[in-house]
């Protein structure tokens, strides 16, 4: 058990961190030299809705969920997000853990409020023990699913960490 309990602190250490780099990188790389902001290819922003439900984990398994993004027209814009509907004022990043999905909201729909230059997306699940659980994600693009897992079971043997940029 304590070992676990090490891995866990490890792995959320890694999390933050890893955060808090994207988030430095979306925030200094994104500006141009006259502070007004360049648009991607094709000139338009991305307007992103992620969807994520995670089904039967307690509090032994270890999950980190975050998404990071940066406002097309401003990149220091800090409020980017709405989380079941609701705007996330001031926040660049969601984070979610074991924690977000033990209570009664098994589903979260993160949506963008501004079009977007781009968006990353980090998932690492993990589970300790004989026993598992489920999640499915899907990722839009301007309406266009461009990212989609249904029920992947994730267990001792089947653990699951992946990184998407959009």
């Amino acid at each position: 058990m304590n070992q676990k309990r090490k891995l866990s602190t490890f792995l959320r250490k890694m999390t933050v961190l890893a955060s808090l780099l994207v988030v430095g990188v979306l925030t200094f790389s994104c500006g141009s030299d006259d502070g007004a902001a360049t648009p991607g290819p094709g000139g338009e922003g991305k307007n992103i809705k992620l969807t994520i439900t995670i089904n039967g984990v307690v509090p032994d398994d270890y999950l980190s969920f975050v998404t990071v993004g940066s406002a097309l027209n401003d990149p220091m814009q800090s409020t980017i997000w709405k989380v079941n509907g609701v705007t996330q004022t001031n926040e660049t990043s969601v984070s979610l853990n074991k924690d977000s999905f033990t209570g009664s909201t098994k589903t979260y729909v993160i949506e963008s409020v501004t079009p977007l230059r781009m968006a990353i997306v980090g998932m690492e699940f993990l589970a300790f023990g004989t026993r598992s659980y489920t999640f499915s994600y899907k990722a839009e693009v301007n309406g266009q699913v461009v990212k989609e897992e249904n029920n992947v079971t994730v267990s001792d043997g089947n653990n699951y960490s992946h990184d998407y940029t959009y």
